[in-house]
């Protein structure tokens, strides 16, 4: 079974329901070449869309975001009984670390709320998080130039900012 990159973000962003959703990431989990696997999952790390993923009246049944669920999906090697994939050493570690930078910019974000439309603004200097295959994940002074609204309920609004110091563009989160 193969699926086009449409059919899986029409899935991944499914609105009538976290299960179908939930199982667009587990056949990303078991099917897809683990190097792009963090790219499919990043943007839903941390999704605060709720689901039971177990049998509803059952003793274990329990609530969790479906961000929880992904984030299962990358450090755990386990699901319901079931021995996932396993990922390269290397690739594993990567996306770790990665969850673990994540929890610390949606920690940061849940502190910026309040600042959303009063001073974070088009036009407003700020200090941004930039990184790409030559340089490490840094702090950079950067400029407002676009307030880009969530597409998702979940998602918090995200910036195009320009860093001045390089001249290059980059959409952000808070």
């Amino acid at each position: 079974m193969q699926c086009s990159e449409k059919q899986m973000h029409s899935m991944l962003n499914h609105l009538d329901s976290p299960y179908i959703r939930c199982v667009g990431f587990l056949f990303l989990r078991y099917a897809t070449d683990p190097s792009s696997l963090w790219g499919w999952f990043k943007p839903y790390i941390y999704d605060t869309e709720e689901f039971s993923p177990t049998l509803s009246g059952s003793r274990t049944s329990h609530k969790i975001t479906v961000g929880e669920f992904v984030r299962g999906l990358i450090n755990d090697i386990d699901y319901h009984g079931t021995i996932l994939p396993r990922l390269p050493v290397p690739i594993q570690r990567s996306m770790k670390v990665k969850c673990l930078q994540e929890q610390d910019n949606f920690s940061r974000s849940q502190r910026n709320l309040p600042l959303v439309g009063t001073s974070l603004f088009a036009g407003a200097r700020v200090r941004a998080l930039y990184e790409d295959a030559e340089n490490p994940l840094q702090w950079y002074d950067a400029i407002i130039e676009e307030v880009v609204e969530p597409g998702q309920e979940w998602e918090t609004p995200k910036y195009f900012v320009t860093f001045p110091e390089y001249g290059n563009q980059e959409t952000v989160t808070l």
